[in-house]
């Protein structure tokens, strides 16, 4: 009994764990970095977002977080993580009305709004906008750089996923990218 079980249970977790980790090619647009009146000013977002479409279109709803970090480079020693930044985007399409349901949380800040043309909800939760991430004169002088990681879960779980939770990893995609490097100097 067990025997015949464990083979189509097999091969059902081998191809959803493979459509998981081929559906995403993505990748980070940027991050653009810049320092603005003593801030550090960083803009980025994420391309090829078709599978994404496909994905919300069907129904299921998808959590994309923005981590942004500020890191500072050493020489001879680890780099050392100074401060971040969270930005969180929840997408559903509802077919009853046939509109996307867009969350945004950034910092304290919840924003809801629904839309009706994809292109213009896929501006909205594709990218972070312009964040302020620290002021250069309450750092260290020193090499600094931003790390920007992206990830994108489901928020609900089809019924087989109950029963094989364990085989399917919770985030579905995950990407990092780094800016250049630059220079925070000590004239405060």
């Amino acid at each position: 009994m067990i025997k015949k079980l464990f083979f189509p249970l097999l091969i059902v977790c081998s191809i959803l764990t493979h459509a998981i980790a081929v559906a995403a090619p993505l990748e980070v647009a940027g991050p653009e970095v810049e320092i603005r009146e003593n801030n550090i000013i960083v803009n980025c977002g994420i391309d090829n977002v078709k599978e994404f479409e496909k994905t919300i279109k069907s129904g299921v709803a998808k959590e994309i977080i923005f981590n942004i970090e500020l890191i500072r480079s050493w020489r001879f020693w680890p780099d050392e993580f100074v401060v971040s930044k969270k930005i969180t985007r929840v997408v559903k399409f509802d077919n009853l009305r046939e509109q996307y349901n867009v969350s945004a949380l950034y910092e304290n800040s919840l924003t809801e709004k629904n839309f009706k043309d994809y292109n213009l909800m896929k501006e909205r939760i594709f990218t972070t906008g312009v964040v302020n991430l620290a002021n250069i004169k309450e750092l260290d002088p020193g090499v600094y750089y931003v790390r920007v990681v992206v990830e994108s879960k489901s928020t609900e779980e089809p019924p087989v996923v109950g029963l094989l939770i364990h085989f399917i990893p919770e985030v579905d995609m995950r990407v990092v990218e780094e800016s250049a490097s630059f220079i925070v100097r000590g004239d405060k």
